[in-house]
């Protein structure tokens, strides 16, 4: 007999998130406070967000360099839509996509000097109303 559990398993270890450290950006309007997973590595990195079905409000993934790139970021076996802010060495914006396309193919960016992505749900931009002013901090 099949032990029905194992695939279930290995599906959580497909999707299982980093851990979430605190994130905040600093806009003139206000404070916003995000949980997000930090992909440091490479394979961090090409993993991100795919395969995950859900993404909470005020949750999402950090992807960080070790030096200012241009960075290009695509939606493959990515379910849900994502906003995507593009951040340099000092937090400052560098560029804003909204509501991506899930399992697009097609490359959004490169954004040169980029030394952070964050991805965070689609919506999240407008809802609480990112703008170029915001500087990101992320916590120690």
């Amino acid at each position: 007999m099949r032990n029905s559990l194992l695939p279930l398993t290995v599906i959580t270890l497909l999707v299982s998130p980093l851990k979430a450290v605190p994130l905040t950006l600093s806009c003139p309007h206000q404070n916003i406070t995000f949980q997000i997973e930090v992909a440091h590595t490479p394979k961090e990195r090409k993993k991100g967000l795919m395969f995950r079905k859900i993404l909470p409000q005020d949750t999402g993934m950090l992807f960080s360099y070790e030096k200012p790139t241009p960075v290009a970021m695509w939606m493959k076996n990515t379910y849900v839509p994502l906003d995507i802010i593009f951040v340099d060495a000092k937090g400052a914006i560098l560029a804003l996509y909204e509501s991506t396309t899930p399992h697009s193919l097609t490359p959004i960016g490169p954004v040169e000097g980029t030394v952070h992505a964050l991805e965070v749900g689609g919506g999240t931009i407008q809802a609480h109303k990112i703008t170029p002013e915001c500087v990101l901090r992320l916590e120690k």
